[in-house]
């Protein structure tokens, strides 16, 4: 991935002359094998990588502009506690029950985050961010089938520093929608060995859609956050790092909008000649919405260098999160749609790591390994209510009507443990040949707890029928389960000369089973589906050519999925179902290049391609899904940028930014029935600069072509109720570093 040039000091600055010198492409140091940092171009996995100076010119806040410069990443959002995350092709759609789990793992400074849309803080002040893809089985755990996502906070420093960077902008919508941004930083030592650092970030906008039957503004944000961190080091032998962060984040909700679903040709008319607005940004849904989040996490780190180079490493770590919310699912009205039903979650997860390994010296012996113990327990409390009402309830007991009008919910408990033993050894058989193998066993005990009731049956009550999914209330139903699984990894790594490393991998990964989130019957609520098993075989090649001004890394995979966990919408019960449904085959290439030309110029460009189908597929009505797409995952995707930095004189430089994420159109579910169409998104930034970094005044601009696309749709008897992501946008930011 791009990583800008940074001019620390006036007196490193290259003048004039000397920028137009040959320069290499900056080295980008990575822990994705959590051996300690290892240059990227020696670490024989795909893994791409985003520097502090690329998320803060990129202005990335959020794992959705992460994804749109990865290969194979796709992000969506439901509401603000549900984040979607495919990773070729694999992922977990939607986290609706409290037993469920993710397919890609989010990892923030290695602490393991279960429930990353309840659990993730804003991104602010990171050192860097790691996407690793394939599965992870062996040093990661459970639930990294289809990758892993890691957040590395910027650590203390012992020299003095401090930045604030203050940001206004606007929405390019309703003649303006405002928009505020905070950031800042302070670091330095605090005693003879302690050094400290505590960050902060602040953001808030206006709603760039609107309800125009409420007169509310949606999709807005009011979010802050802070961290503090302390690392202490009484020896030279010993590191004590603590890390502790907050945030919050609240708004009125999102917006929905109803879009004809083309594979149902005629019945989207319905909803779309009755509602009030032609605008896409304009909703007029009867019910108030809102989202409110917190998250915390307290982390503690020690590092303990043993003699011959060992090091022993402890972790112990909680994350928490709180979220409230409550969305409507169609955006409108009944009339003109059949039902206006509203969705509300609340959901608190906490999660404690433990996590003890101990690893060899990274140099003077042909042998190297890490090997460890690992506890993890989750804590997951979900209540989802949801209600609607029809006009199709004039239609009297026992009529259609029935399943559309009512109110229910869903109280869930989940009690998961995970224990783990892994280990994972190098053998370098010659100076330019190793072999690595290593393996996980994990042990997963799972309690859950569900509870269902209706609360109300409706407009014209029969007392048998609540609305959908919920066909008969079930109380309290208590079961467990337990699942084990043994992951292991072996690869082969050629270092053909200094600048060329090839490889080839075979991995295993799982994710663990659980239970349905909206049951309707005690019967389905006791069923448990199984975890999902996956086989990569990757070959990859890392290169840097002329002399290091030219970068190109290429990872080629075959994935053969087994007990695929397969997420169905249900029409006739009106309900989304998880079931092992399928097997699947995932092909792929991926690649990232770079070119540094001149110091100030630098060029990228990566991209996917993704050849996906799901095998021996029968849905839960029976249809034979076989030859279909997997859900979310696009045939092809690139990003592509230029940097570019005129020298004015000796003190300034005028640094001039363009980036392009495009994707290919892409199927919302396994039907293959509703396809988000081929996007692409422009950003750009211009800066004026000073040389000795001091100062910054930049300009900058998100989707500047005003691209329209979706970031969550739900079909639904012949309309998809869709919801977009933000319009064109664009400011001005000053940042003082001192």
């Amino acid at each position: 991935m791009f990583v800008p040039p940074v001019w620390a000091a006036a007196e490193n600055a290259p003048t004039r002359a000397e920028a137009n010198n040959d320069s290499p492409i900056e080295e980008v140091l990575v822990s994705a094998r959590r051996r300690g940092e290892e240059r990227l171009q020696d670490v024989p996995v795909a893994v791409s990588v985003l520097s502090d100076e690329a998320l803060r010119k990129a202005g990335i806040t959020d794992l959705s502009e992460v994804a749109t410069r990865t290969p194979s990443f796709t992000f969506g959002q439901q509401i603000g506690n549900q984040h979607e995350i495919v990773i070729r092709g694999i992922g977990t759609l939607r986290l609706t029950g409290s037993a469920a789990e993710p397919s890609v793992g989010l990892f923030i400074d290695e602490v393991y985050v279960g429930r990353r849309g309840t659990a993730t803080p804003p991104l602010f002040d990171l050192e860097r961010v790691e996407v690793v893809r394939g599965p992870q089985g062996t040093l990661y755990g459970k639930n990294v089938v289809g990758g892993a996502v890691n957040l590395l906070t910027a650590r203390p420093r012992t020299e003095a520093e401090a930045r604030v960077a203050v940001s206004y902008g606007q929405f390019d919508v309703f003649s303006g929608r405002d928009l505020w941004e905070g950031t800042g930083y302070v670091t330095g030592q605090l005693a003879d060995t302690v050094t400290g650092r505590l960050a902060a970030y602040y953001r808030t906008h206006d709603g760039y859609s609107q309800n125009v039957l409420l007169d509310e503004a949606l999709d807005d944000q009011d979010n802050y956050a802070m961290r503090g961190s302390l690392l202490f080091q009484p020896t030279a032998a010993l590191d004590i790092h603590l890390i502790a962060d907050f945030s919050h984040n609240e708004s009125n909700g999102q917006s929905r909008r109803a879009v004809d679903d083309l594979s149902i040709p005629g019945l989207g008319a319905v909803v779309g000649s009755g509602l009030l607005s032609n605008n896409v940004r304009e909703s007029d849904a009867p019910w108030t919405q809102w989202e409110d989040h917190d998250t915390a996490g307290l982390t503690a780190r020690i590092d303990y260098r043993l003699g011959s180079g060992h090091m022993l490493t402890y972790l112990s770590a909680v994350r928490y999160g709180n979220f409230n919310g409550r969305y409507s699912l169609v955006g409108t009205q009944s009339p003109p749609s059949l039902t206006d039903a509203a969705n509300g979650q609340r959901e608190k997860y906490t999660g404690f790591t433990q996590d003890l390994r101990l690893s060899s010296a990274a140099e003077g012996s042909a042998v190297r390994w890490v090997a460890g113990l690992y506890f993890l327990r989750e804590d997951t409390d979900i209540i989802d209510n949801s209600i609607a009402t029809t006009f199709l309830s004039a239609l009297g007991p026992g009529s259609v009507g029935d399943i559309l009008d009512g109110e229910f919910i869903y109280d869930q408990q989940n009690i998961t443990k995970s224990s783990a033993i892994y280990g994972e050894l190098t053998w370098a058989m010659t100076d330019a040949v190793s072999l690595t193998a290593g393996g996980r066993y994990t042990y997963d005990d799972k309690s859950y707890r569900n509870r269902s009731e209706c609360l109300d049956f409706g407009a014209q009550p029969d007392f048998i029928f609540c609305v959908a999914p919920l066909g008969a209330e079930f109380w309290n139903i208590r079961t467990s389960k337990s699942w084990s699984e043994l992951t292991p990894r072996v690869s082969l790594d050629w270092r053909r000369s200094d600048s060329v490393l090839l490889y080839a991998s075979a991995a295993r990964g799982f994710k663990g089973g659980g239970w349905q989130g909206k049951p309707g019957t005690r019967a389905a609520a006791l069923f448990p589906y199984d975890p999902e098993i996956a086989w990569t075989y990757e070959i990859g090649a890392k290169t840097d050519w002329a002399d290091g001004r030219v970068r190109a890394n290429l990872a080629v995979f075959h994935t053969d999925f087994d007990d695929l966990q397969v997420e169905q919408l249900d029409d006739a019960g009106l309900s989304l179902i998880i079931d092992n449904a399928a097997s699947a085959r995932i092909k792929g290439v991926e690649l990232e290049m770079q070119l540094r030309p001149l110091a100030q110029l630098q060029l990228w460009l990566s991209g996917s391609y993704l050849d996906s189908e799901y095998r021996d597929f029968i849905d839960s009505a029976g249809n034979d899904l076989s030859g279909n797409r997997l859900a979310r995952t696009p045939e092809f995707r690139f990003t592509g940028g230029v940097d570019y930095a005129l020298y004015i004189n000796d003190a300034f430089s005028l640094d001039t930014r363009v980036e392009y994420q495009w994707q290919d159109d892409m199927p919302w579910l396994v039907e293959n029935t509703v396809l988000e169409d081929s996007f692409g998104l422009l950003d750009a930034r211009v800066a004026l600069q000073s040389l000795d970094a001091q100062w910054e005044l930049a300009l900058f601009g998100k989707n500047l072509t005003d691209e329209l696309y979706r970031v969550d749709a739900i079909p639904f008897l012949g309309d998809v109720f869709s919801r977009f992501g933000a319009p064109r946008s664009y400011g001005v930011q000053f940042t003082k570093t001192f």
